[in-house]
């Protein structure tokens, strides 16, 4: 090569090739020479940085943190005052999810046909559903310390002191009645039938939420037009259900308000009840709470019928002890999709779980379906489905473009893991 064209200042270093001397390539005219001897200031670093890391340019980042976190990490410390580890509005359906799904519906629609069977072992208006209501809560207390405690399958908390309060006990008071009238409703009336009552939970909860909780969400058009569906379609269900009776009725109707009491006594709580618990540890000592308030009451009302049941054995006693390990796997299956998904989307899934709970009766059972029957039923789950989905839009905040400092702070708390 020409000695002109190889002087260092206007060259470019090249790796030799083996066995062949070492040669420089020519730098182009077009490119500036690089001047090692100055740097970069502080400031154009910091804006080069801020450049690259601002949410604003790259929407989609929140989102994939989201997915990324929620196939990653295990939530399992979800409590009511506690952050899941779930984006609100973005589900994510692992496998693992939809494992915990089909469980849950399975589980769901047993735990009722199993409650129906072992109440239909005894003559009609004779059913001992309190009994069966207090193994339920003896099986989950069972089946609960032995995983938590035994198996370790998830470090047992004990119940805060500060935490045994009236507003704990009223909780647990009005989830064991609920329970005991279910289970009433499930001797009186057609497993399906009752699931189709239960659909309208919903203007049960509207209902107390606006009568006891004074700071409690504000009831938006499309949830007061949503209530409608469900309203007429639990009354052609009615009007045109074979085995409809008043006792029945009014228990399935009732266990609604006791359940949706349950969730308003939880948000009145003013203990550390949500930071220090998790859902296992807090089912078991709802449930043991629940056999100390039951015991007395069957006892008085029913007598010694469970124990006499358990010690005869046979068709009856399995189907009360299935009944009780399937109501505390049924409820394990529920925290665990609620861990894994936000609230509204568990509340959709929820409403699939209702139409397979009375699809699977109808089936099991052999329960005729006319006309009136089918729409009400279709009725009040569009419903429910409507309720939930209009409780979605009302919880989404208006839409505005967040200012720089904002999406840098959703930014840190997103990689950091503090999102909601």
């Amino acid at each position: 090569l020409p000695s002109a064209m190889c002087r260092q200042s206007d060259t470019i270093g090249a790796s030799p090739s083996p066995g062949v001397p070492a040669r420089r390539m020519i730098r182009p005219k077009s490119l500036s020479k690089i001047d090692e001897t100055r740097a970069a200031s502080s400031k154009a670093l910091t804006a080069g940085l801020e450049a690259v890391g601002t949410p604003a340019e790259s929407p989609d980042l929140t989102r994939r943190s989201g997915g990324l976190q929620s196939l990653t990490n295990d939530s399992s410390s979800w409590a009511p005052g506690q952050r899941s580890g779930v984006i609100s509005g973005v589900a994510i359906f692992t496998p693992t999810t939809l494992m915990y799904i089909l469980v849950w519906y399975v589980t769901g629609a047993l735990t009722n046909s199993t409650s129906k069977q072992a109440l239909q072992q005894f003559p009609k208006g004779q059913a001992p559903w309190m009994s069966l209501t207090l193994m339920q809560h003896l099986c989950a207390t069972l089946a609960g310390t032995v995983a938590l405690r035994v198996l370790r399958f998830r470090r047992y908390k004990p119940l805060p002191p500060a935490a045994e309060t009236w507003g704990f006990y009223r909780m647990v008071l009005v989830y064991s009645i609920g329970f005991c009238l279910t289970n009433g409703a499930f001797g009186a009336v057609n497993a399906s039938f009752v699931d189709t009552i239960k659909a309208g939970e919903p203007l049960a909860t509207m209902l107390l939420t606006v009568l006891f909780l004074s700071e409690g969400p504000t009831v938006t058009l499309p949830i007061f037009l949503s209530l409608f569906p469900i309203v007429g379609g639990v009354s052609i269900s009615s009007m045109s259900e074979a085995s409809f009776s008043w006792m029945g009725f009014t228990m399935a109707l009732g266990s609604n308000f006791c359940f949706s009491a349950r969730s308003i006594c939880a948000k009145m709580l003013k203990t550390e009840l949500g930071r220090s618990m998790d859902n296992a540890s807090l089912f078991l000592h709802v449930n043991a709470y629940g056999v100390a308030l039951l015991l007395p009451a069957v006892l008085f009302s029913e007598g010694s019928l469970l124990l006499n049941v358990l010690l005869a054995g046979g068709k009856t006693a399995r189907l009360f002890v299935l009944n009780g390990f399937l109501y505390y796997v049924n409820n394990q299956m529920n925290f665990l999709v609620l861990e894994k998904v936000d609230a509204v989307t568990h509340g959709l899934i929820n409403c699939g779980r209702r139409v397979a709970n009375i699809g699977f009766a109808i089936v099991w059972f052999g329960i005729p379906v006319t006309l009136y029957n089918g729409l009400g039923i279709s009725l009040a789950i569009v419903g429910a489905f409507l309720y939930m989905k209009a409780k979605q839009l009302s919880g989404r905040p208006a839409s505005a473009p967040p200012s720089r400092a904002a999406s840098r702070s959703a930014l840190i708390d997103t990689l950091s893991g503090k999102t909601a």
